[in-house]
């Protein structure tokens, strides 16, 4: 080696460690905040805390149950839509219900998961109230996990339970991770299954089409509305006052609405 050839081996040196800093370092710390969130995220849920459902009367046949979002409660508006159900549109053989996960539900990144786990649970127990022919089941943003949990649950122990489920704004991501995992799988185990969206709400994965359900979007009927809510509830509004108007084509749809508003595609409603 030269001495001219010196400098220049040390200059190639300093080039690598330049790009060692450029390139790599920076990604390290990412590296690390995915691999602690695919963790946190998936390791065993806390025990000991409170998830409750109404009690199902006996010979009851169609069951809807009505599901909240995430960091929220009954309280807001699920409670209500159940005594509106039961005071003017339910017959003797139907039922509404609530769930309560509100304090499952409030982790940024673990409540989806825990959603999930949660309808699972759920599920297998309604599987085994005999007199069920039809379960109904709606859920808002977060709670739509619980939604498909309860949903594959039933199914794997009662094919032949008829599953109707219906999304609300429902928020896809899953774990914290998997930012379409909400488009690509709900709705996937139901017999029938429909979505109401807002496109401007703002909340990352709820704001799209489903692959599954028929999903009709709400958007231009809330700036039509007067609604003063935030777009993320807007669906819970507009599917509430529809019900009970009986005007929603798919509650408890015919042949007719199937074929008019078919699966995997959508609606715009203006």
């Amino acid at each position: 080696m030269t001495l001219t050839d010196a400098p220049r081996k040390h200059l190639k040196l300093t080039l690598k460690q330049w790009l060692l800093l450029i390139l790599v370092v920076p990604g390290i710390p990412f590296i690390l905040a995915s691999l602690f969130i695919v963790i946190y995220s998936t390791m065993p849920w806390p025990t000991g805390e409170t998830v409750s459902i109404e009690k199902i009367d006996d010979l009851t046949n169609e069951l809807i149950v009505l599901v909240h979002g995430k960091g929220d409660t009954p309280t807001s508006w699920a409670d209500g839509f159940a005594a509106e159900l039961r005071g003017k549109l339910l017959d003797d053989g139907q039922q509404a219900v609530t769930v309560n996960w509100s304090d499952y539900s409030n982790d940024l990144f673990r409540s989806t998961l825990n959603a999930r786990r949660i309808g699972h649970d759920l599920g297998h127990k309604l599987a085994g109230t005999s007199d069920l022919k039809r379960v109904h089941l709606i859920g808002h943003s977060a709670g739509s996990f619980v939604v498909f949990g309860i949903c594959e649950a039933i199914k794997q122990d009662r094919k032949e339970l008829f599953v109707q489920t219906t999304f609300l704004d429902p928020v896809g991501i899953y774990a914290g991770i998997d930012w379409g995992y909400g488009t690509r799988n709900f709705g996937s185990c139901a017999d029938i299954s429909d979505a109401y969206i807002d496109r401007e709400d703002g909340v990352p994965g709820s704001n799209a089409p489903l692959d599954h359900p028929h999903t009709f979007d709400v958007t231009a009927l809330r700036k039509k509305s007067g609604f003063k809510g935030l777009p993320h509830l807007w669906p819970i509004e507009y599917y509430r006052q529809s019900a009970v108007k009986q005007s929603l084509p798919y509650w408890n749809p015919g042949e007719e609405e199937l074929k008019m508003f078919p699966a995997r595609k959508s609606t715009l409603l203006e």
